[in-house]
This record gives structure tokens, C-alpha cells and sequence, in this order.
């Protein structure tokens, strides 16, 4: 199970998307920083998953165009060490999913070309009318309270090895759902997390190697 945000990518893609729909509002330094605020509160476990999602959500409006503009950005912003190990994901793919409190719509784009199918990405969707996003759907367990936990459950797929930088991630191993949790500190460092996992992994490749050994 990997995480997307400052994991399999070097951003945060929620943060990145409200820059983008902000791009001519007169309070967008002052929205993102909030945004950005929420975010953080949200990572280190401070502010549950529901309540930071819909914080940062009711301060920008999204449109497709928006999220196609995230895509062509996250797509040059796929962590280092992802990009060099892609040939383990391709051999691996059915083994490998990802687990993300972000969204599909943005997510699969990214995904797919490390061999990763829409039924291996357990994310968010989004709900649109026309171009606008209207809001998304509250029935997915990402949506929820300990959404990863129960997505993560629902699967019911035996020995699971959780690699992140965030609390949400950590909750998995927490709540018995996983085995292990490597936390991921290639991108962002979050010393709360790392405090509570079984190993901190620089790179993908320490990941490969803890999982071998």
C-alpha cells in the first residue's frame, strides 16, 4: 500500500490544485497558505481526514480544466526514486496499490504509466456537473473517519505493508490492518510519523529492500 501525496509524488496534489484554481482570485496567497495550514494539521493527525478535506475544499472552486492542468504537473513531479525503481512497479503491479486521501481523477493519469490499474487505486472521486466539480462522493471510505483503515479492511487481501508520510497512513499498521509501516521521507519529513513506524525509508529503493529482507 503506497500513499501518493509526498510519496509517490514530491507535492501535495490538493494544495497544487487549489494554486492552480486560485490563479486569479485577489486572496489566493491568503487561501493557499490556509490550505496549506489544514494540510499539515491533517498529516500530523491534529484535525480528522473528513474535516481537513472539506476545510480546504469550501475555500476553491474546481473545474476540469483545473484538474487536467494538476495532471500535466504531477506528472513531472513523481518522486526520484519512483521514477528510478518504475521497472519494480511494472513487475510488481499486481502486488502494488495505492491508497490516498487525493483523488482518482488525478491519480489514475499519474498512476498508469508505473502499471497501476483504476482497481488497484483506492482514492476519492470527484463529482461533477458539466466542468464544475460539485463536490465528491461522501459514501467512498476515503471520505470518512479512519477512511484508509477501512478501505484498506474492506479489501481483505492478508499481508499488507503500508509505505507513507502521513498519520492516516500510519493508522493502518496502528489498527492491525497492516503488518508494517515504512515511514517515507524522501520528500517531507515528518517527525510525529516517522516517531510511530517500524522503519523510516529515505527512498524507494530502502522500501524494496525492507520488503525483501
Amino acid at each position: 500500500m503506497i500513499d501518493f501525496d509526498s510519496t509517490f509524488i514530491k507535492l501535495e496534489a490538493l494544495d497544487e490544485l487549489a494554486k492552480i484554481a486560485l490563479e486569479n482570485d485577489s486572496r489566493k496567497e491568503e487561501k493557499t497558505a490556509e490550505i496549506q495550514k489544514i494540510t499539515n494539521r491533517g498529516m500530523v493527525g491534529e484535525i480528522s481526514f473528513p474535516e481537513s478535506l472539506q476545510s480546504r475544499l469550501d475555500l476553491f472552486s474546481i473545474k476540469r480544466e483545473h484538474i487536467e492542468k494538476l495532471i500535466k504537473k504531477l506528472k513531472g513531479s513523481i518522486s526520484e526514486s519512483f521514477l528510478r525503481n518504475r521497472d519494480f512497479f511494472l513487475k510488481n503491479k499486481e502486488h502494488i496499490y495505492i491508497i490516498s486521501g487525493g483523488f482518482l481523477d488525478y491519480i489514475l493519469p499519474v498512476a498508469q504509466n508505473f502499471g497501476i490499474s483504476k482497481e488497484h487505486i483506492l482514492a476519492n472521486r470527484f463529482v461533477f456537473e458539466g466542468e464544475d466539480v460539485i463536490g465528491f462522493d461522501k459514501t467512498s471510505f476515503l471520505a470518512q473517519e479512519s477512511g484508509k483503515v477501512k478501505a484498506v479492511k474492506n479489501l481483505g487481501i492478508g499481508k499488507v505493508v503500508v509505505v507513507g508520510d502521513g498519520w492516516t497512513d500510519y493508522e493502518i499498521k496502528e489498527t492491525g490492518n497492516a503488518e508494517n509501516f515504512f515511514a517515507f521521507s524522501e520528500n517531507v519529513k515528518r517527525v510525529k510519523v516517522i516517531e510511530v513506524a517500524d522503519v523510516e525509508c529515505f527512498d524507494l529503493e530502502q522500501v524494496i529492500e525492507k520488503i525483501k529482507s
